[in-house]
C-alpha cells in the first residue's frame, strides 16, 4: 500500500501543478474577495449542478437559471471562476475515464439491472 500512497501523493502534486488547477485556485482565491458574490455564485453552482443531475428539460432549466443569475455571472471574477472551474472539472474527467478505459473494471451496471429487472 506504501507504493500506492506515494502514487497518490505525486498524483495529486502533478495536479496542483498543472495549468487548468492553478487557473482554478488563483480564481477562488479572487471570489473570496467578495463574500457576498461567492455566495450568490455558490448558489448559482449548486442549483446548476442539481439541473445537471436531474431528469428536467435541461435547456429549458438552464436558460430560467441563467437569466436567475445573470446580474451576478456578468462580474468578471464570477466568470473567471467559473470558467476555471469547468476547465479543472473536465481535466480530472478525461484523467478518470483514462484511468477507468486503461483498467480491467467492469462499470456495465445499466445492462444488469435492465438484464433482471431490478
Amino acid at each position: 500500500m506504501d507504493h500506492m500512497q506515494e502514487a497518490t501523493r505525486n498524483l495529486i502534486a502533478a495536479i496542483e501543478a498543472c495549468p487548468e488547477y492553478r487557473r482554478y485556485e488563483n480564481a477562488k482565491q479572487k471570489m473570496y474577495k467578495y463574500p457576498i458574490l461567492k455566495k450568490k455564485t455558490d448558489e448559482f453552482r449548486k442549483q446548476n449542478y442539481e439541473l445537471q443531475n436531474s431528469d428536467a428539460d435541461i435547456f429549458e432549466e438552464a436558460d430560467r437559471l441563467w437569466q436567475k443569475y445573470y446580474h451576478i455571472i456578468q462580474y468578471p471574477v464570477v466568470w473567471e471562476y467559473l470558467a476555471a472551474e469547468t476547465a479543472f472539472c473536465k481535466m480530472m474527467q478525461k484523467m478518470n475515464l483514462q484511468i477507468l478505459e486503461n483498467l480491467d473494471f467492469e462499470t456495465g451496471f445499466e445492462e444488469f439491472q435492465e438484464t433482471f429487472d431490478i
